[in-house]
């Protein structure tokens, strides 16, 4: 039987459901038709006015702009990368703060750099510290230096500033701390004395002391707490005479070699001052270690350092012969040779950072032309001369004015009170010399702890 169409009278209208459906879709793509054609044209005027708004935005609230990457600024330039030409400071210049702005006033323009003594070869201390064991030791001048002042003031002036300490050559500390000094024959053996009391003969310090190692490993921290750009290591050895047979160092000393002694504390040294910007230099005799001495053990180019200065006085070469038979007879003539024949008779340099010390006494400048030439073209850092005052421009007659520098303290004025005038006490009687040959001694004018006995190797048992 054939299906008939369900029949809806509608409006009077017959409704069909497919040709309905068929309407519907029609109707939806002409409306989406519709959409897309207004949406076609309205996209233009929309986006732009969009944007429009957008800028206003960002004119009225801008992005932060990106922040801006540090310029790369180099690193500052290590001392012994530098050419330097250094000229040290006499001592009586340090002690008064316009006598230290006049000298360096006074340098040639030529000069770059300064060595401060801060322990000398005598083993005066000539700088104020809180160290007890620099206090104790009782070697600091009476009209000490404050070393942070003086080192700001060659700064400012445009000079590096190199502090020197001479480490074990040292005749005063000994007197006042004879448990770090070298002693006769034994332990409890009075000070021994590197020659007879009537040539000079002096105390040293004791390379096997801790004490003495810990009194100068103080003093290079206090070097390198003030801002020095280099420490010129001097003094790094041991005396060197017949009387070193009498020499006592203490207990297990003879285990260990003068080199590996010295070797030891020399990286004390240069741990303690790795990871500052203050270079360690070890300073050492040339004409002794070209000669083959003894004094330091071994050759001082194997202690660890930033650097090496071998100190030159060429006076000491004339007439001595040396190294490859060489042998010098005049200055300044011989300077030139000189110099090639201690550079070779060392040996092994090549690589090491060399800043040799120059004793300019007796000479003029010309004589040196050769000279520099050589040792920069050997690739040395630069050099040092022991100050002359003819070698260089001299100290002013005037003094220069006292600008800007850091004010003396001042002693307190005490007022003036006229006293009788008292009979002169009688001289203390001369006491006996001791039975065992051992003598308290005071020289000169200076007087040294009268606790103290000392004996020098001429004295014999």
């Amino acid at each position: 039987m054939n299906r008939r169409y369900k029949v809806k009278h509608y409006r009077s209208r017959i409704y069909n459901p497919i040709k309905g459906k068929i309407i519907k879709t029609v109707a939806i793509i002409l409306a989406s038709a519709v959409l897309f054609a207004v949406g076609w044209f309205a996209y233009e005027p929309l986006m732009q006015a969009v944007n429009e708004k957008n800028k206003e935005i960002i004119e009225k609230d801008p992005v932060p702009a990106k922040p801006q990457e540090p310029a790369y600024e180099p690193l500052p330039e290590e001392f012994l990368e530098k050419e330097t030409v250094a000229v040290t400071v006499p001592e009586e210049f340090l002690y008064s703060s316009i006598n230290f702005y006049t000298f360096l006033k006074s340098l040639d323009e030529e000069v770059t750099a300064v060595v401060l003594d801060m322990k000398t070869r005598q083993g005066t201390v000539t700088y104020t510290s809180d160290q007890v064991s620099v206090i104790n030791a009782g070697a600091v001048h009476e009209e000490a230096m404050d070393i942070d002042k003086r080192i700001k003031t060659a700064k400012d002036m445009g000079f590096d500033v190199v502090t020197r300490i001479f480490a074990f050559e040292d005749s005063t500390a000994p007197y006042n701390a004879d448990d770090m000094a070298i002693r006769y024959e034994s332990e409890d053996g009075v000070l021994w004395l590197d020659d007879s009391v009537d040539n000079g003969g002096k105390p040293w310090l004791n390379p096997y002391s801790d004490t003495a190692q810990k009194y100068v490993l103080d003093i290079v921290f206090d070097a390198i707490d003030s801002g020095a750009d280099a420490i010129l290591l001097d003094g790094m050895r041991f005396p060197e005479n017949e009387g070193m047979d009498y020499a006592y160092f203490g207990a297990g000393a003879e285990d260990i070699s003068k080199g590996d002694i010295l070797s030891r504390f020399a990286q004390r040294i240069y741990s303690s001052a790795v990871l500052t910007d203050t270079d360690i230099i070890i300073a050492y005799d040339a004409f002794a270690v070209v000669d083959g001495s003894d004094i330091y053990g071994t050759l001082p180019t194997e202690f660890i350092a930033d650097g090496y200065a071998p100190c030159m006085d060429f006076n000491a070469f004339v007439g001595e012969k040396f190294g490859n038979d060489y042998r010098f007879r005049q200055l300044p003539e011989d300077l030139a040779e000189m110099i090639s024949a201690i550079y070779d008779s060392l040996g092994g340099i090549a690589g090491l950072k060399l800043m040799p010390v120059l004793e300019c006494d007796g000479f003029e400048k010309s004589d040196f032309a050769s000279v520099i030439d050589y040792i920069m073209g050997k690739g040395a850092a630069g050099y040092a001369f022991i100050y002359n005052e003819a070698f260089f421009t001299g100290i002013p007659e005037e003094p220069l004015p006292e600008e800007n520098l850091p004010a003396e303290p001042q002693q307190p004025q005490i007022p003036y009170v006229p006293q009788q005038p008292q009979q002169p006490e009688p001289e203390p009687e001369e006491e006996p010399e001791e039975e065992n040959g051992s003598t308290n001694y005071w020289s000169g004018e200076e007087e040294k702890n009268p606790g103290v006995t000392i004996r020098d190797y001429t004295e014999g048992d």
